[in-house]
Order: structure tokens, then sequence, then C-alpha cells
């Protein structure tokens, strides 16, 4: 039998959905409106709250994130997106002192226009500088592997000699030499502006090189075009140096120029010091790996010393424009001009006086088609293995190159020392040849999806350049 109650009052009831009703039924209407603006400011503060973590991650981001985010590797060895953006955004402002520079000392303005779009443009600036970027990793590697290190004297040695470069002044101590304007290899309009396969004049001709055709029908040599600076400036970008100044002025002079230079690119370009020393850095490797590599380079080799009359395919063919495979009448025609030439040589008239006259081949047809002392392998196929095997003093030919045809004679032939402009284009040559093949073995790369939106704009042209060439 059930126990019963013990407890007075009458007993709970459980609450129906008919009380619920009229329980909100009676709520007033300040109860109501209460209870809605709670729920409203729940609301907005859960959408203000969730609004402040998007933003807080979108910064986190772009801040932390994608800086530290691999833009390309080399050989599993990374380059950060903070890496590339300082270098440019260093780079960047440095070109556009240069070219300011430039233009104090000289007030041409067409000159530098050339540069602008480059400047002005995020791709073609940023593009070169991560291929450069790439490179250095490489020359890194490759000098870790051969024991090559650079300390930080070596470093303040490019420093300094940029610093004198910029006012003509010689590094204490150095050698007599002619320093590189830029302490970067990628990007220096003033050092290195798009090459033209126009050869200049000049009273001696040179050898018929092997690369583009140039202005006489022959190759000039240029090579390919790059951004790479490696050559010496075009024009004078500071003022004469006085010459009574002595050693230790001199050094105060490039102290106090390196120290001004860091902190105008700290306030300029955002850059820290060691972001700027990094560039003087690879620069130094760089050099300190040609010249390893170039000790493989033989110091002498074989000569020929040929003189040639040319008689080109087409005579009209503008300067520098390669030569398009010749017509059967081109070639007759170019065939009977030779043997024209040559039954005059037989028959006792001078070679240099022929040259003069007929050779196609003005630079070294003025010079009575003296090519100097040069080695065969400067010389196209054809023309190579004539200079190579002709007796001395014979006359050959007609020899056919892709130019035209040639009638060649070899004064002398033996081995000399290279010159030292000689060695040190080889030493630049077998350096460029081991990076090329270095960069086709390498695993580089890939790059980073966006990375193109990844090169920074900054600083912007017109704050670089607007004042002098600004950009609408």
């Amino acid at each position: 039998m059930a126990k019963k109650s013990t407890t007075g009052g009458p007993r709970s009831r459980r609450m129906t959905t008919e009380d619920l009703t009229r329980r909100k039924e009676y709520k007033s209407r300040a109860e109501r409106d209460r209870m809605w603006q709670r729920r409203v400011m729940i609301v907005t503060a859960v959408l203000v709250g969730l609004s402040l973590v998007v933003l807080l991650y979108s910064v986190f981001y772009e801040q932390v994130l994608v800086p530290r985010q691999t833009i390309t590797q080399v050989n599993g060895e990374e380059i950060t997106t903070k890496e590339f953006q300082e270098r440019v955004r260093f780079l960047r402002w440095q070109t556009a002192q240069q070219l300011r520079n430039y233009y104090l000392t000289t007030g041409d303005v067409t000159q530098i226009e050339q540069f602008v779009t480059q400047l002005a443009s995020p791709i073609q600036f940023g593009s070169p500088i991560l291929t450069e970027m790439e490179e250095d990793l490489l020359i890194e590697q490759e000098a870790k592997a051969r024991g090559i290190t650079v300390d930080d004297a070596e470093i303040d040695r490019q420093v300094d000699e940029f610093m004198a470069q910029g006012f003509g002044l010689p590094v204490p101590g150095a050698p007599t030499s002619t320093p590189t304007l830029t302490p970067t290899i990628t990007l220096t309009p003033l050092v290195s502006p798009t090459p033209s396969n126009t050869p200049a004049p000049t009273a001696t001709a040179t050898p018929l090189p092997t690369a583009t055709p140039g202005e006489d029908g022959e190759e000039d040599g240029t090579p390919e075009p790059t951004l790479a600076p490696t050559e010496e400036p075009t024009a004078t970008l500071s003022p004469t140096p006085t010459a009574t100044l002595q050693t230790s002025e001199i050094q105060a002079t490039l102290e106090q120029a390196s120290s001004d230079f860091f902190e105008d690119a700290t306030s300029g370009a955002d850059v820290s010091r060691s972001v700027v020393r990094e560039v003087f850095y690879y620069d130094a490797l760089r050099q300190a790996l040609t010249e390893n590599i170039g000790q493989e380079v033989p110091t002498e080799e074989l000569q020929v010393n040929a003189r040639h009359i040319l008689l080109s395919f087409d005579p009209t063919l503008p300067a520098g424009q390669a030569p398009p495979p010749p017509t059967d009448e081109q070639k007759a025609d170019a065939l009977a001009r030779a043997e024209a030439v040559l039954s005059a040589l037989q028959d006792g008239e001078p070679f240099a006086t022929l040259a003069v006259e007929m050779s196609d081949d003005t630079g070294s047809g003025s010079a009575g088609g003296e090519l100097g002392w040069a080695s065969p392998d400067t010389y196209v196929g054809a023309f190579a293995d004539t200079v190579r095997e002709a007796e001395l003093g014979e006359i050959v030919g007609p020899i056919e190159t892709e130019f035209g045809y040639h009638i060649i004679q070899v004064n002398g032939r033996e081995v000399r020392p290279l010159t030292p402009a000689e060695l040190s284009s080889r030493k630049q040559q077998a350096f460029q040849d081991w990076l090329n093949e270095a960069k086709l073995e390498a695993d580089i790369g890939p790059r980073h999806e966006d990375w193109i939106d990844r090169i920074p704009e900054e600083p912007t042209y017109n704050e670089l350049m607007g004042d002098i060439l600004p950009l609408g």
C-alpha cells in the first residue's frame, strides 16, 4: 500500500503549453522590448566578435604568416616571402638613387627614361630579382662545397668599393682597379642597360664573334640581355674627387658615406642594415667563386693574326640584324664578287686596298681587313677552321659562312698570353658557364602560386622619381 504524503498544501502541477502561452500573453510591452533588445545586443556582439576575429586573422596572416611562407627554394633551401620583399624594396630604392644621381650630375633625362617602365612595373622589376636570389643560393652552396667563405672584412671591402665608386675615390690598400658601381649582380640600370647589337666603331677592327650579327655582317659577341650588372658604368655619377686627399681622409669619407647609405636605405626602403649587407655579401661571394672557378682558365691560348674581305649575302642588311637564309640569287652574286676579289688579288692588287673598297665588313675593311690577334674560337665555324689550318701568308677562299663569302689571309699563329682584360673576360665566362649548368641541374622551385602578387610596389615610383619623371 502506497504511503500517503504527510506534507500539507496542494500538490505541484506540471507546466503545460497552455500555461506558457498565457504567461507570454501577460508580459508587458516594456518587458518584450527589453527581451528583444537583449537578443539584438547578443547577436551584434557575436557578429562584432566574429568580424574582429576575421580582421585579426587577416592581419596575422598578412603580417606574420605570409612573410614566413616559402616563395621559392633551391635544392631544399628556402627563400621566404619576407626576404624577397625586403630585397625588392631595397633595390627599388637603390636603383632610383642611381638614376637620381645620374640626373643631378648630367641633367640628362633621356638616358634614364628607358628605365622608367622597369622601375614602375613590379613584375618587370621583381622577377629578375627573385631569379638572382635563386642564383645566390646556388652560389652559396657551391662556395660552401669548395670551402670558400666571405667574412665581415670582405663585406666591408665591398661596401668601401661601392662608396669609393660613388665619390670617384680609390679604396685605401686596394689594387688599382675599376670597382663595380653597385653591390648587386642583378639590377642596376646605369651599369647594365639593355645591350645593343650594334658594336661601337673602333679604329682597330675586332675578330668575328660568334653571337648575334653586328653592324658589319659579323657577329658582335654581345651576350643575351640581362639585368645583371657586370660592366663599368657608362657615365660618371659623381663629382671628380680632390686629388690631395690623404688615406685617412679617404677612409673617413668612405665610412661616413657608408653610415649615411645604410641610414638612408633604412628610411627610404624600410629595410634593416643586415638586409643591405646581405646584398654586399652575395656580391662578394659571387666574386670569390668567380675567381676560384677562374683558376681553371688557361692564362695563354693559341691566337691567330688574320685579315679578311667579306662579300655579304645581303650588304643592305641593317646593323645588328641576324641574316636570314640567303636566296640562290644572293649566294650566286656574293660568290661572283668573291671570285672577282680573289682574281684581283692573284693579279697583284693589294689586299688592304681591296678590303677598303670591297669588304662588306666595314669595321675591319676600313683597316685593310685586319682583325688583329685573336683566338680562333672567337670566329664562326668555317672561318675558325680556316684560320687554324691555313698556311701562313696564303690567301684562302672563298670560305662560306652564314654571313657570306670570305677571302682570308693568316699572317701569324702562336700561343700568346692573355691580356688582363681577356683573362678577366674568360673568368667571367667560365663562371657564367658554371652557373648556367648549375641552374639546369639544380632543384629550383616551384615558386609560390601567387608570388607575383607578393612583389612589393614600395617605395612607389612617384615617391622615388616622381619629381623628375612623374607618372600619371
